[in-house]
């Protein structure tokens, strides 16, 4: 039976409570440990010494000396058994107990000799410091209540470290039988025990007589009993979102801001107030410049008690329209729009797609920042189009918004581009509220949200030129957001196929705020709209945010204004009769306007270019395998090619020499000419 241990899986299998801090660094929850326990556990030197000491002279007189078990105390106990036929000691020393905690308590000799076993093989892989911290943290001290910090907290409301001797000594005499001597349930029994353990302490000449009645005059500070010992918050979808991430932590520093949190809710409640039919909601709030959560509001009191338990900032929905910016910000990285840039919001008919806009009407001519405010559809996916699939996937893959293994390969990429076609641009492949509020408080960068203050924080990736980001978010803040009290803030919203789902996704360089409504069971309603029913309560949740301060946006660097054509609003040409100066990136070549090019050379013929001299012919070279001649061009200078290189902008009458063998000249003075071209043969 010494061969009895205590195991690895015995130890690991004890969970004790978890402690969750806010981001102000205030204890917000305590959640129970294994078997449902509270248990606190603490180093021993933040226990009392003369608690420890007291409890050693009281529990295991012999602890300094014996290896895990006191034969002496254990006939004692056997003779007062049989004289008093009764228990009246248990013999079983502080290593013995710690045991059981671990291996569970049992009955009989076969039972008695395995704790022995385990005892003195515990005290032979522990020191006595060990065990008597252990102990400290392990040991039953009433209900629920396992260890002495526990105990301490739960009874007094303080931590034992500032427990009175009257105090430490009445939790000494709990662990005997905790249920007995509860002192919120059974006072004067606790206070009878703890009598009888004064009368222990002086037999042990731990104490005189004089400092026991000292002792019995010191006050039982009790805490209130009829209030909550400490914070537990009912809501753990916080978590146990940074618990699966994190798992196995003791104590967890979350980025979550209690204030902000209760704020999402309320808003999130008065919201569903407004529309019948709509149960569910969630939110989330970021920092925008460190990515930190500080608020995550995954489902509703009263809703649909069936999903109560889901968290609907981690489920998979429908996006709507809401990853167009990110369409619309490659396309600006591309050089292929600015805001001014005039899109086609016309009928698209393809082979086997045939969309429409929200409203079922069509604007025609558009600029972009209008068609992106207004939420267009023909136009963004027009720009898909031009964009390729593929591109914008590879682009949106580190983001993390979509289902694992959807975009995580270039093969992924190609089966899902060909899953959802253009309809990724209005909501064609599902995402989660969470991930799509972290891609817009880091448009331009990748860069994962953080729900742990102690988290390190990964250096931003960076996947879009700085001034492409400031540009987006000027086109994203062109129509005003409801509810926001003429803040400038960017925004977008989105809304699912058959109004299932209802979103707003809304930026200010402080704050990013995501919010989602509608149904986790799927159930359609005709108010499930982002603008009508998500933005005010974006809005909303801003402007408290703020607190009515004004927003300051500081999007200077990196845009410059150059001139743009009227009619396309693309870079102007010589060609263009209308021009305005309109904000481009300095960085990145906006394409050139190609309409009013097109218009001109159509309806004027072009210039014709001539070449004088060299004429086409075949000549004859001198000694050296070679001709010289003065080139000689209409007008007076051009671009020029010989064999396909390029010479230069040269001027009529600049030297050439062309070596033995055949030779095609090109000249090209430039816009609104037509090139001339000579083939010479040197003999």
């Amino acid at each position: 039976m010494l061969l009895q241990r205590v195991t690895p899986e015995d130890v690991a299998s004890f969970r004790a409570s978890v402690f969750f801090y806010d981001g102000h660094d205030n204890l917000y929850s305590i959640e129970r440990g294994d078997e449902y326990r509270w248990c606190f556990p603490v180093p021993l030197d933040e226990i009392p010494e003369t608690l420890i000491e007291d409890v050693i002279a009281v529990e295991d007189r012999n602890f300094r000396t014996h290896h895990g078990v006191d034969y002496g105390a254990m006939l004692r106990a056997m003779w007062q058994m049989v004289k008093n036929r009764r228990v009246i000691s248990g013999g079983s020393t502080i290593s013995m107990q710690v045991v059981n905690q671990y291996c569970g308590r049992g009955r009989g000799i076969r039972y008695k000799l395995q704790q022995i076993g385990r005892a003195w093989n515990w005290e032979k892989e522990h020191t006595k410091e060990e065990i008597l911290e252990e102990y400290f943290n392990l040991l039953p001290y009433g209900g629920l209540i396992y260890g002495i910090e526990a105990a301490a907290r739960f009874y007094f409301g303080r931590p034992a470290r500032e427990l009175n001797r009257a105090e430490q000594l009445l939790l000494v005499g709990l662990p005997q039988s905790p249920n007995r001597y509860r002192p919120d349930r059974h006072p004067e029994r606790a206070v009878w025990r703890r009598d009888v353990v004064l009368v222990i302490l002086q037999r042990a000449g731990r104490i005189t007589a004089e400092e026991a009645e000292e002792i019995k005059r010191q006050p039982l500070r009790y805490r209130d009993f009829s209030v909550p010992p400490w914070p537990h918050v009912e809501d753990r979808q916080f978590l146990e979102h940074v618990q699966q991430q994190t798992p196995g932590r003791l104590e967890y520093h979350l980025t979550l801001y209690p204030e902000i949190q209760q704020m999402a809710q309320v808003q999130l409640e008065k919201g569903r107030m407004m529309v019948p039919g709509v149960k569910d909601g969630a939110a989330v709030v970021i920092e925008t410049a460190t990515g930190k959560v500080r608020a995550m509001v995954g489902t509703l009191p009263g809703g649909d008690p069936s999903t109560q338990a889901v968290n609907a900032a981690l489920a998979w929905r429908s996006p709507g329209s809401t990853l167009k910016p990110f369409i619309y910000g490659e396309a600006i990285q591309g050089g292929l729009i600015t805001a001014d840039t005039v899109l086609d919001d016309t009928p698209l008919e393809l082979t086997d797609y045939r969309p429409a806009n929200f409203d079922g009407t069509y604007r025609g001519k558009v600029t972009a920042d209008v068609a992106l405010a207004d939420s267009l559809n023909i136009p963004a996916i027009r720009l898909l189009r031009r964009l390729g699939l593929a591109r914008v996937l590879e682009r949106l893959a580190p983001l993390g918004l979509f289902v694992k293994g959807r975009v995580d390969s270039p093969k992924a990429r190609e089966q899902t581009a060909a899953y959802t076609g253009l309809s990724l641009a209005i909501g064609g492949l599902e995402s989660q509220l969470l991930p799509l509020t972290s891609a817009y408080s880091s448009l331009g960068r990748y860069r994962p949200a953080r729900f742990l203050e102690d988290a390190p924080e990964p250096p931003p990736q960076p996947y879009w030129n700085p001034a492409t980001t400031a540009l987006l978010l000027r086109m994203m803040r062109t129509r005003p957001l409801p509810g926001a009290g003429g803040l400038e803030i960017a925004w977008k919203t989105g809304t699912s196929n058959g109004n299932r789902d209802a979103w707003c996704f809304a930026v200010t360089p402080e704050w990013t705020v995501g919010v989602w409504y509608g149904n986790k069971s799927g159930t359609p309603n005709e108010n499930l709209v982002g603008g009508l029913m998500a933005a005010p309560v974006a809005g909303a949740l801003l402007y408290a945010l703020h607190q009515g301060k004004p927003v300051i946006w500081k999007d200077g660097d990196g845009l410059v204004a150059r001139p743009l054509c009227q009619v396309s609003g693309l870079a102007a040409t010589p060609f263009c009769k209308e021009t305005h100066l309109g904000m481009v990136v300095e960085d990145i070549p906006l394409q050139r306007c190609a309409i009013c090019h097109k218009e001109a050379t159509e309806s004027t013929p072009p210039l014709q270019a001539k070449i004088l001299m060299p004429a086409p012919g075949a000549y004859r070279s001198r000694r050296d395998g070679a001709i010289a001649f003065s080139l000689s061009i209409e007008p007076g200078e051009a671009h020029v090619y010989l064999d396909g290189e390029y010479l230069g902008f040269l001027k009529s009458g600049a030297p050439m020499r062309l070596e033995r063998g055949p030779h095609r000249l090109l000249v090209w003075p430039g816009e609104g000419w037509e090139s001339a071209q000579s083939t010479i043969v040197v003999q």
